[in-house]
Parts: structure tokens; C-alpha cells; sequence
């Protein structure tokens, strides 16, 4: 379902007081929730199941196995009948899939605010969660709602504090790495270099608000802390969000650690900074970058970022303190 995010601000100021836009007007779930059990379960093959469990619908021999700090994934081949390969930077919905799975249960809500061709949303309805997904540009928008039957919207995802959407139990995304998409890191025949040799886009788009296309690194950066921080506000308390991010070398060895930088500033925004996952991606294509004189390395990690809205603290009752009865001022005089 494509919607454009005029048209929902839009439907919102329509709307008369008496009966405002809301989120359940506009974005019925597709899944629902699934029954808890009252007590443990056993389930063949996968573990001991616990309704203590308020996260995910996983055992916990399965959540063990999510929680290792880095790991490998190797995506298969992306699927052309789809078009999938027309995307310069597009993720593997079973690694997206993943991290829903053990953030989020069955019949919640997801948010991607960068969902190009709709990866993430692919991951919804496999595992059936509810997602929402933002996209500047038309044409991916167009494709990702040729993929999903999930809710997309067109427009710029700086806009979602004027947006009525549902609140949501996960969010996860790649943002752009600042302008990497625009440039090139040597002579080697890198995939970009090939991409553009058959035709392809190599950059997301060549809008002007597109956040890839910002010239200036710090302009960069408060553009993407503030679009987290509307996020903050449709993300219900305890909610968690992931944020796919890389550190960018750019010529004469200017180096400029966005990942580590925006993690430590989003905890101006109010987010918790948990930790991180590395993704190592042995099989990627090596080049020679530097040689022979200048230490450049091959880049084959990706940082997973995990945050968290805080749930509010309970109230501190204050003690009420016992008077003395005159007996026993007396004695202690």
C-alpha cells in the first residue's frame, strides 16, 4: 500500500476535532499478536519456551545463538524478475529478518525510515510482523510496493512528527553513509565501478534532500540525529531500534567515523546506546587500496547500532518518617 506523506498530512488537517486521524484509521494491522501461553513450553527442535518472555516468540536456545556480538551472513543472489538489482545498496531481508525476529513478536509494529525497495517490509511478511516503511524516491517506492503488501509511504522521513502513525515496537534501518555512493577509493575494479559500467545507479538519487547528497559532513550528521529523534517519538517506551551504519575513508586519507560519532551524540536525543553487532562479510570483493606505499584497508564490516527508548522510571515513594511520642524524647534525653 503506497501512500505519499503530503497526502496523509493532509488527511490529518482534514480531519475536525471531534474526530481526529489516528494511526488505527489509517494503518490496520496485518498480523496479529499470538496467543502467550500461561506456562513453559517445550517445542520440539528449538528449546524451552518461557511466557516470562515479553521481547520475542523465541526459545531461549534460540535467543543464545542471536546474541553472539558479530557475525557472517552471506545474502543470496538478488532477484532480477524483482528488479532487486537495480537498488545500488539494497539489504537481505533474511538478515533484516533476524533482528525482527528477536526484537519484536509476532503481530507487532516495525519502522524503516530509508526503505528503499522494501527489504524490511519483505522480512514483515515473512515473519509476520507489521511494518511501515519511508522512501524519498519514487522509484523505489513504486518497486517496494510491488514487493510487499505492507504500508509505504512517499515522502521524507524528517516529516514523521507531522505524520499520525502507529507506535512501534522496532525500527530498523540504513541510513546513507553521509556521500560514500559518490565516490571511489582507487583504480581497482570495484562492484561500484562495475555497476556504473552497466548501466545502473550507483547513488540512491540525485535529490537535493536526499541525505546521501548533503555536501557537508557535520550538515549530515544533525540532519540524520534529528530525524532519530522524531523517531523517539513513535517509538513506544522500552522499544528498541537498529541502525545500520559504516565509518567512511574519503581521499587524502580524510577519515570521518560517523558510525562512532552519531552513536555517541544520539544519546543527546534521549537514547539509550546498548551495543552493537558486527557484520563480517568475508566473502566481498578485495581491492588495492593504498599500494604500495599508503595503509588503506579493505572495509568488510558493517556496524549493526543498538539503541533504546528508556522506559519511564517508576515514581520514588518517599518514606513517611515516624514521630516520636513524647515517652520517648524523654527517654532518649
Amino acid at each position: 500500500m503506497l501512500y505519499s506523506s503530503k497526502q496523509l498530512i493532509e488527511s490529518i488537517g482534514q480531519t475536525t476535532s471531534k474526530k481526529p486521524a489516528t494511526s488505527d484509521t489509517m494503518f490496520s494491522p496485518l498480523f496479529n499478536p499470538i496467543p502467550e501461553p500461561s506456562e513453559k513450553l517445550i517445542i520440539e527442535g528449538r528449546g524451552n519456551y518461557s511466557p516470562r518472555n515479553t521481547m520475542n516468540n523465541l526459545t531461549g536456545k534460540e535467543w543464545i545463538k542471536f546474541t553472539r556480538s558479530w557475525f557472517e551472513h552471506h545474502p543470496p543472489p538478488r532477484n532480477k524478475k524483482n528488479l532487486e538489482h537495480l537498488h545500488p545498496a539494497k539489504f537481505p531481508e533474511d538478515l533484516i529478518a533476524q533482528f525482527i525476529k528477536f526484537f519484536t513478536k509476532e503481530g507487532m509494529w516495525v519502522l524503516d525510515p530509508f526503505v528503499g525497495t522494501g527489504s524490511t517490509l519483505v522480512a514483515c511478511d515473512q515473519t509476520n510482523r507489521n511494518g511501515v516503511g519511508i522512501e524519498l524516491t519514487k522509484k523505489w517506492a513504486e518497486l517496494a510496493a510491488r514487493r510487499t503488501k505492507q504500508y509505504i509511504i512517499l515522502g521524507d522521513s524528517r516529516d514523521i512528527p507531522n505524520l499520525t502513525l502507529p507506535k512501534f515496537d522496532f525500527c530498523i534501518s540504513s541510513p546513507p553513509y553521509w556521500d560514500m555512493l559518490h565516490h571511489s577509493r582507487g583504480g581497482s575494479d570495484s562492484t561500484q565501478k562495475a555497476r556504473i559500467a552497466e548501466g545502473f545507479d550507483a547513488a540512491f538519487s540525485d535529490d537535493e534532500l536526499d541525505m546521501g547528497n548533503i555536501p557537508e559532513y557535520s550538515e549530515f550528521l544533525t540532519n540524520l540525529l534529528e530525524l532519530y529523534a522524531g523517531i523517539y517519538e513513535v517509538m513506544r517506551p522500552g522499544a528498541y531500534i537498529a541502525v545500520v551504519m559504516q565509518n567512511l575513508l574519503k581521499a587524502k586519507q580524510q577519515f570521518y567515523p560517523i558510525a562512532w560519532e552519531f552513536a555517541l551524540k544520539m544519546r543527546d536525543y534521549g537514547w539509550q546506546m546498548c551495543q552493537e553487532f558486527l557484520w563480517v562479510q568475508r566473502d566481498k570483493k578485495l581491492g588495492i587500496w593504498g599500494y604500495p606505499n599508503t595503509y588503506i584497508s579493505n572495509v568488510h564490516h558493517h556496524y549493526f547500532l543498538i539503541f533504546r527508548k528508556p522506559k519511564p522510571r517508576p515514581p520514588v515513594r518517599k518514606r513517611k518518617s515516624k514521630k516520636k511520642s513524647p515517652n520517648q524524647t524523654k527517654t532518649e534525653k
